[in-house]
């Protein structure tokens, strides 16, 4: 896939990257039952993911392998992470929409207390608004031909990683037409 088509499917959340980031999650989940003591993240791309934490390379494809299998068989909840970025992202926004609104106010309801309270107030509302972008924005169970490709091992600014590049039917439709 060329850079263009990657920008693009980043850019918009194409389908490749919506379902990278939901195989990104349920892998880190079972990595992470298996190897409580590592510390995991991750990021996706329409190309793949990347997983970060330091595991042998061995134990990346069963994880993936049975992460494919378990959101397509009805467990597509474990695409949905309590640790996302995307509800980092969310609470970001809230908190500074919610600022500015109360700050642009007439007086006396643009007051300091007043602009604590709408941000407090939406940092406690993004948890679960950011758990429902998840799960209806940045992430999608995988099509049935969507496969898991090769994994390397690498290392990025210093921590340990691995990259599982993915076979996705969308990106080959897009690239034959080109």
């Amino acid at each position: 896939m060329n850079p263009l088509q990657q920008a693009y499917y980043q850019l918009t959340l194409g389908a490749p990257v919506r379902e990278n980031h939901a195989l990104e999650h349920a892998t880190i989940v079972l990595l992470s039952r298996r190897f409580p003591d590592v510390r995991f993240s991750g990021i996706s791309f329409a190309s793949g993911f990347f997983v970060f934490g330091e595991v042998p390379t061995a134990a990346i494809r069963p994880a993936a392998e049975q992460a494919l299998a378990r959101l397509r068989g009805g467990e597509p909840e474990m695409a949905i992470h309590e640790r996302c970025g995307t509800n980092l992202a969310v609470a970001g926004m809230l908190t500074g929409f919610s600022a500015m609104l109360v700050a642009r106010l007439r007086k006396p309801y643009n007051s300091f207390n007043n602009i604590m309270l709408a941000t407090t107030a939406s940092i406690v509302a993004a948890r679960p608004l950011g758990l429902l972008v998840q799960r209806y924005v940045t992430t999608r169970t995988p099509a049935s031909n969507f496969r898991i490709g090769e994994i390397k091992r690498t290392t990025l600014l210093g921590a340990p990683a691995h990259f599982v590049s993915t076979d996705h039917p969308v990106v080959h439709v897009v690239s034959s037409a080109s």
